[in-house]
């Protein structure tokens, strides 16, 4: 009796195969995105109004190198401020990357649908270029852009920079009264004053910075800023480009940055536009180029007081009584101006030869090291870690890891690094911490000696040397086998930019498990399921097969029994017969006769079965030439078993696959023969079920066929 194993469904498979799937596609752009040099174009909104504004960024993410970047042109509108350039960069285990944007503050000149082109620049030696974007402008302004007007009405650069005007001051005082300290704003054009002296004074632009020489790496403050004691809307065209520097802003510089300054005695409303830190890069003279504000300034004009008297000198007092008093209230006057820094050149020298340390790599400020290790002992061929944390102010985001001298035959890897200063200080003050990966080689006792961090101290203008202690570690015998070193590279460590990569497996590690776990679960439930079907199939061949031989085994012993009977018939018959005395003549002739008798005698209403054509293979021939590849394979199958039968001598019962081939190993038969009759059977049964037309493999089955039967015969 066969038993056949259920299969599992389909559809659970698929079900399992689905959700592997989609976990796969969650995780793919995410990890493909990991580390990926990226080139995109950003917009604030891409439906404005005419009287909107609109903020477009190119943003240059991940790079090594950043050439030669390129805005397009902007058709349909107007630039009111940009360029406005940031940049900056990270090393991360020896790798650098550096990210660079481009933003710029337009106004549509007119209605209608523009395409602003993207960006290109030379990004790690390959020409790139950002993604275009279809922007909408419509008539009017959006309310979006009027609610911002009015929020930002006390902060020209604070809220949200991309709706309305970015540098809106009140027309109007505060009539409620200033506190202490507030500015007393001059907005009365008097009878004979010229708007643009008195703008003039009350409206300039400043730079300001903390040195004018320094050196190569040595950090300088630069702050621009806007100085106000009139009503005005004022906007930057143009940003300084700080070419030559690395920059670290001190402060946000989308936020508004407000504070009161006196200047020769009078209060001064100052709006800090950009603060930055700035580490130069080369030595020789720099320029910090100007920064450009376009100004209206907004003057109530003032006919003189009928009653006689004389101002109070106080201009907000000076408009409530020309408001009160019609007569001398006069019509608002807007005036136009333009306000630039003037370059400011800094000195940057470079750094002296004389006292360089060996292994000098560009440290400059005033620093201290520290370092430790994560286990005094360790077994040989394991892991451990050397910490190194650089302490000080100065040019910290740039200095690199020092230099370590490993005892012989320590396996070392790339410094992983940390920052961790504050950015709103000058110069940075904080630490970097860098952690050395490193594997002993063979059992011992071993010092590892003490690292020197020199770096350069520009306030005695002297090379000094930072130093560690020696620290000692004991290596004990490797516990267990180990791959080679080189072996245990992790990606992070091979390629640029693997370090994203390992983060993304450590925050969606438990997602990529679940993946990976039912990809494999689902494989093998498909796998499994295959090999069921497919020894279900054999299964019901093998007992459809083992039926038929059963039947054609029965009715040939039935055949023998008739014959048999039939024997035994004959020779009764011959010994019933009377005793005669014969001559020795006759005696031959009797022995002749006898002789003949002795043959079976066989009823005739009994079956005799024909003998086997000289071609067992001949009805298989036949369906080949036909084409008729079910018949082929079934006279193939039916020839071999008939053979096997008799070969063997086998009760139907026993006439099976497994058993007939145990039955020819012990009749000397080896393995390759076994084998080929096992497959020839095989493909006989599944060709049976699942019928195909290949005539040159059945010409191979044909020719092994007969060299089987030729063994069976």
């Amino acid at each position: 009796m066969v038993h056949t194993v259920m299969p599992i469904k389909s559809s659970v498979i698929v079900k399992i195969l689905r959700i592997a799937f989609i976990i796969g596609i969650v995780l793919l752009p995410g990890l493909y995105a990991s580390g990926q040099v990226k080139f995109t174009t950003n917009v604030s909104s891409q439906d404005v109004g005419k009287s909107d504004y609109l903020q477009v960024e190119f943003v240059v993410e991940n790079a090594k190198q950043i050439d030669d970047m390129n805005p397009p042109d902007f058709a349909g509108f107007r630039v009111v401020q940009g360029p406005i350039q940031s940049s900056g960069m990270s090393i991360v285990n020896g790798n650098m990357s550096q990210y660079k944007a481009l933003s710029f503050v337009l106004e549509p000149v007119k209605t209608g649908k523009f395409t602003i082109g993207g960006a290109s620049a030379t990004v790690d030696g390959k020409h790139m270029q950002s993604n275009a974007v279809a922007v909408t402008v419509h008539p009017g302004g959006s309310g979006a852009a009027n609610s911002n007007n009015q929020s930002q009405s006390q902060s020209p650069f604070g809220g949200n920079p991309f709706g309305g005007n970015p540098f809106f001051q009140p027309n109007m005082p505060d009539p409620f009264g200033p506190d202490p300290g507030d500015v007393d704003r001059d907005y009365v054009l008097k009878p004979g004053e010229n708007p643009k002296d008195k703008i003039k004074k009350g409206l300039f632009v400043k730079v300001q910075v903390d040195k004018k020489s320094c050196y190569v790496g040595e950090p300088i403050v630069a702050t621009y800023k806007l100085y106000t004691r009139v009503s005005s809307e004022s906007r930057i065209t143009k940003q300084p480009s700080l070419n030559g520097f690395s920059v670290y802003d001190m402060i946000d510089p989308s936020q508004d940055a407000v504070s009161v300054e006196k200047v020769n005695g009078k209060n001064y409303t100052v709006h800090t536009i950009r603060k930055a830190q700035l580490i130069p890069l080369q030595a020789g003279t720099v320029d910090l180029d100007p920064v450009e504000v376009d100004n209206t300034v907004h003057f109530v004009k003032s006919a003189g007081h009928s009653n006689g008297g004389g101002h109070s000198g106080n201009s907000i007092r000076d408009l409530l009584d020309a408001m009160a008093d019609e007569s001398g209230y006069g019509p608002e006057v807007d005036e136009k101006v333009t306000l630039d820094t003037k370059p400011v050149p800094i000195t940057v020298k470079p750094l002296p030869d004389a006292g360089k340390p060996a292994g000098y790599n560009g440290a400059v400020g005033n620093f201290s090291v520290e370092a430790s290790l994560d286990h005094k002992s360790v077994a040989a061929d394991d892991e451990a870690t050397l910490h190194v944390v650089v302490k000080g102010k100065g040019n910290l985001p740039v200095i690199n890891a020092p230099a370590v001298n490993w005892p012989s035959g320590f396996q070392a890897f790339d410094p992983r690094a940390k920052d961790d200063f504050n950015k709103t200080v000058a110069p940075m003050a904080g630490s970097k911490s860098f952690d050395y990966v490193f594997t002993p080689g063979t059992a011992g006792h071993y010092t590892i000696p003490q690292i020197d961090f020199p770096y350069f101290d520009p306030a005695t203008q002297t090379y000094k040397t930072a130093e560690t202690q020696p620290m000692d570690i004991q290596v004990t015998p490797a516990v267990r086998s180990h791959a080679k070193p080189t072996d245990k590279l992790t990606a992070k460590q091979q390629q640029p930019g693997a370090p994203g990569i390992v983060d993304y497996v450590r925050n969606y590690g438990p997602w990529i498990a679940a993946f990976l776990v039912l990809g494999g679960v689902a494989t093998y439930f498909w796998r499994q399921n295959r090999k069921l079907k497919k020894a279900n199939r054999q299964s019901e061949v093998a007992a459809a097969v083992q039926q038929q031989n059963r039947a054609a085994m029965e009715k040939a012993a039935a055949m023998e029994r008739v014959a048999a009977a039939a024997a035994a018939a004959a020779h009764t018959d011959k010994s019933n017969s009377p005793v005669r005395e014969v001559t020795p003549g006759r005696e031959r002739e009797r022995d002749e006769r006898h002789t003949i008798s002795r043959e079976p005698v066989i009823p005739p209403n009994a079956y005799v079965s024909t003998a086997p054509p000289a071609d067992p293979l001949q009805e298989a021939r036949h369906f080949f030439e036909r084409e008729d590849s079910k018949g082929f394979y079934r006279e193939v199958n039916r020839a071999i078993w008939k053979a096997m039968g008799r070969k063997l001598d086998l009760p139907a019962s026993e006439l099976n696959k497994a058993n007939s081939i145990r039955q020819l190993q012990f009749r000397g038969w080896d393995d390759t023969g076994l084998m080929t009759l096992e497959n020839l059977l095989n493909e006989c049964e599944m060709n049976l079920y699942t019928p195909s037309y290949d005539r040159r493999n059945m010409q191979q089955l044909l020719r092994q066929a007969e060299s089987v039967l030729d063994r069976l015969a």
